[in-house]
């Protein structure tokens, strides 16, 4: 690689961190374009260049967030645990209660699939994060075949769409309670890292007694 390409490349790897640093802590319309360029240390005009929308750069920041997810997918389907072992890994990385930062990349995914479809010409633009959305569930899809080999999982039809939903209600479960975090301390029991558990626990019985 040249280095000019390879000054191009982490520029452009700049704009885009510098743009997340911005994005999960605050709301889009409060962030300018302008902002980006002073965090990342490049001129307006360049950054432009490189992103000529701003919608173009938020759909760069979600990919990279969903990128980091879709490595932590990728690491777990190559461990040599069983099938029911690498979901209940996967519930341990979609909890965010003791994680903020993580929560911040979450409501992020949250607010940016809310209103994908509202962008202009979303399903060109965000062709790669569709990618990347596919790539996971395949490898979720993978991991229960694995677990269905190795008798941790439930066989039959269904099973892949069942594990599925259990991770995204978990997730989404697991998110609402860490934004509760400082509301729920001031009520009564059960506590939100309780109610976590009951889940995991109701899922993880669901999946061993199969």
């Amino acid at each position: 690689m040249s280095k000019q390409l390879a000054n191009k490349e982490r520029r452009h790897k700049a704009i885009i961190d510098a743009a997340e640093k911005l994005l999960i802590e605050s709301s889009w319309d409060s962030v300018q374009m302008q902002d980006i360029a002073k965090e990342a240390e490049v001129g307006v005009a360049t950054l432009f260049r490189y992103f000529p929308k701003k919608q173009m750069l938020i759909i760069a920041v979600a990919n990279q967030i969903l990128t980091e997810e879709l490595d932590f997918y990728c690491d777990i389907s190559k461990q040599e645990i069983t099938g029911i072992e690498k979901v209940e890994s996967i519930f341990t990385r979609v909890n965010r209660l003791d994680n903020p930062g993580a929560l911040k990349k979450s409501k992020f995914i949250d607010v940016f699939e809310s209103n994908i479809s509202e962008f202009d010409n979303f399903a060109a633009e965000a062709k790669d994060y569709f990618a990347i959305r596919n790539d996971i569930s395949n490898i979720v899809s993978k991991i229960v075949q694995e677990g269905q080999t190795d008798n941790t999982l439930p066989s039959g039809e269904g099973v892949t769409d069942e594990i599925m939903t259990m991770i995204n209600n978990y997730s989404l479960f697991a998110r609402k309670l860490a934004l509760m975090k400082g509301i729920m301390t001031l009520e009564k029991h059960p506590g939100i890292s309780t109610q976590l558990k009951i889940m995991h626990d109701m899922y993880m019985e669901r999946l061993r007694e199969s």
